[in-house]
């Protein structure tokens, strides 16, 4: 690689199954009893398909709700990297709504489940965390994945349908386009065709195959590693 540049990558999770609950779904026996369990109103309460199983028979798309903990286990192996550790790594989560957020490298999520799902209600609502922070840990840096896609030049996508390559291959399209890798947050389904459309470049590093999120994140994290010589 190019010496004398500082080399770093871009990874957002995209439409990652993170909302409160529907306000159509304030009401049904399922949501009530979650809310009363964990003493919050059913608004400061992410939606989750283990919890909220029947109250989601309804909702449109409800195979990709629902599912925080897939951004939270693909979080954990981005962000405790050493790659993010040594400051070579920028790290973007799009979520339902349409938002994009941003971690700062030094975050350190709660390793438990349940803090973190808090740690994301208080984000949707709030936007930043901490809230009343000038320097969040995590923010909201742009209000739409056209927004984040148009300053970035483009996606490269992560997709079963992409053309068959390496981890290698693609963390060096990546670094030296400076275009953000896109991975998938969601456990069923495809992309949405608007997200589709952002990508100018992909790749299936599975010949084809499903991965799932947390395992992509973590062989371009190795991949990148072993190319800037941090392994």
């Amino acid at each position: 690689m190019e010496e004398g540049r500082t080399w770093r990558l871009r990874i957002i999770l995209l439409e990652a199954g993170i909302e409160t609950v529907p306000k159509e779904l304030w009401g049904h026996p399922q949501v009530r009893r979650t809310a009363r369990r964990y003493g919050v109103h059913p608004s400061e309460m992410l939606l989750e398909k283990s919890l909220h199983f029947h109250a989601m028979a309804g909702l449109t798309r409800k195979w990709k709700r629902g599912r925080p903990d897939i951004a939270h286990v693909t979080l954990l192996n981005l962000l405790e990297s050493p790659l993010n550790l040594s400051g070579a790594l920028e790290v973007y989560m799009h979520v339902i709504d349409g938002r994009v957020f941003a971690f700062r490298p030094d975050v350190r999520l709660p390793k438990s489940y349940e803090r973190f799902r808090g740690l994301m209600a208080q984000l949707l609502k709030e936007e930043r965390v901490p809230p009343d922070s000038r320097d969040p840990l995590i923010y909201k840096a742009f209000d739409s994945l056209a927004e984040f896609s148009k300053s970035m030049g483009g996606l490269i996508l992560m997709w079963e349908k992409g053309e068959p390559a390496s981890p290698d291959y693609v963390v060096v399209r990546s670094m030296a386009t400076g275009r953000p890798i896109g991975i998938g947050a969601f456990p069923r389904g495809d992309f949405e065709k608007s997200t589709l459309r952002k990508a100018v470049e992909a790749y299936s590093i599975a010949g084809g195959n499903p991965l799932p999120a947390w395992i992509v994140a973590s062989r371009l994290v190795e991949a990148a590693e072993r190319i800037m010589g941090l392994l």
